[in-house]
């Protein structure tokens, strides 16, 4: 049995890691076109920084998932917030692109491993608190991913060293507050129920889902802002047009918090995939770009934190169920950001709602099949 016990302040630094790192890696969203600009790059080039960090991430969620339950659970969620301090401070002091990158792989690699011992200590607890838990996490992440790109519209031209300077800092504070607020170890024991159960299948095509939702999400956080700089707008109306696009999803997953023990998991992320289509295609065909922004960010705002509650709902006891659902997402949020930029490039920014339809089309396809067997097997 588990013998690990975060306290109130740990859990919240657990949820201001997952906010404050995953809104600075929102933030890339901004940062691609100001290095695009500042080290004369093309989009195919300055795409990479999202290819990057989704495989270093992957790399960081295969080296959590196998130590986090062999060490104490104190460093488990904190090594990796200091590690993503040192990589923030290679983009600080990066005289070239090359150090840009650099940087980026080891944000990369440390979020990976953060996102995965972070997730998985919080939800420890089990049942529907967990559920909530793993929903706080990404209100977190999008509380986090408004104010972060907005920040960096506003700032980085004038001071960009200064406001990441800043995010060394709290990376680092929030380490400390997390490493001396837990205690104990996670210890990997899935239940019997689970061990006896043939939610394989099921399990597989939901993070065959989860995968295709993050690499749409990723998608959108990263080139909004160039698609609408196409359109004609300004850097910093774009940067607050991704905000709109946050606030949408952080409103709804608040909502999503208040009822979540009354909620169908499966229902309520499929209806979700369904909307994103429309919304694509309104943002892609109409001049109502924030309605479109809006409804894009309340489609896709109950996806993941539903998605997540859902598998780990049918795999009870699992200490490393939260690895491979973070694998999946971040193999998505490398692979289709980075192919919708090499098309952008190649045809225009202005394609970008159209080639964000593939993953969307892909994730309704993956979650309804994960509903339809889950269904089988709970009916078995």
């Amino acid at each position: 049995m588990s013998n690990l016990k975060l306290n109130k302040i740990s859990v919240r630094a657990g949820i201001a890691t997952i906010g404050v790192i995953g809104g600075f890696v929102s933030g890339y969203g901004v940062l691609v076109p100001y290095y695009i600009e500042k080290y004369s790059l093309d989009l195919e080039i300055g795409g990479r920084i999202f290819a990057l960090t989704g495989f270093s991430g992957i790399i960081g969620v295969f080296i959590a998932t196998y130590f986090v339950d062999k060490i104490k659970g104190a460093i488990a969620g904190s090594i990796g917030t200091i590690f993503v301090a040192i990589g923030m401070s290679f983009l600080v002091f990066a005289p070239t692109w090359n150090y840009v990158l650099v940087g980026v792989v080891i944000i990369g690699l440390s979020f990976g491993i953060a996102q995965v011992g972070i997730s998985q200590l919080v939800v420890d607890v089990g049942g529907i608190e967990a559920s909530r838990r793993a929903n706080k996490n990404n209100i977190g992440f999008a509380t986090a991913s408004i104010l972060i790109p907005a920040l960096f519209g506003i700032t980085l031209k004038s001071y960009y060293a200064y406001v990441l300077s800043l995010f060394v800092v709290l990376a680092v504070i929030i380490a400390v507050v997390f490493y001396s607020n837990t205690q104990g170890q996670l210890v990997h024991k899935p239940e019997e129920t689970h061990k006896k159960s043939n939610h394989k299948s099921s399990i597989v095509l939901l993070l065959l889902g989860i995968s295709a939702y993050v690499g749409l999400e990723s998608a959108a956080t990263g080139w909004i802002p160039s698609y609408l700089l196409a359109k004609g707008w300004s850097t910093s109306k774009a940067s607050f047009g991704l905000s709109v696009f946050f606030i949408s999803l952080l409103a709804i997953r608040l909502i999503i918090l208040k009822y979540i023990d009354r909620l169908n998991f499966g229902l309520v992320t499929l209806l979700s995939v369904l909307c994103l289509i429309p919304a694509l295609f309104l943002l892609y065909a109409t001049d109502l770009y924030w309605l479109a922004i809006v409804l894009l960010g309340m489609s896709g705002g109950p996806v993941f934190s539903m998605a997540f509650a859902w598998v780990v709902k049918i795999s009870p006891g699992n200490a490393r169920i939260t690895g491979f659902i973070f694998f999946s997402s971040i193999s998505g949020s490398m692979i289709f950001p980075y192919l919708i930029g090499i098309y952008m490039n190649k045809y225009g920014a202005e394609y970008a709602p159209l080639l964000m339809m593939i993953p969307s089309g892909l994730a309704l396809i993956f979650f309804l099949a994960g509903y339809r067997s889950t269904i089988q097997q709970l009916s078995a």
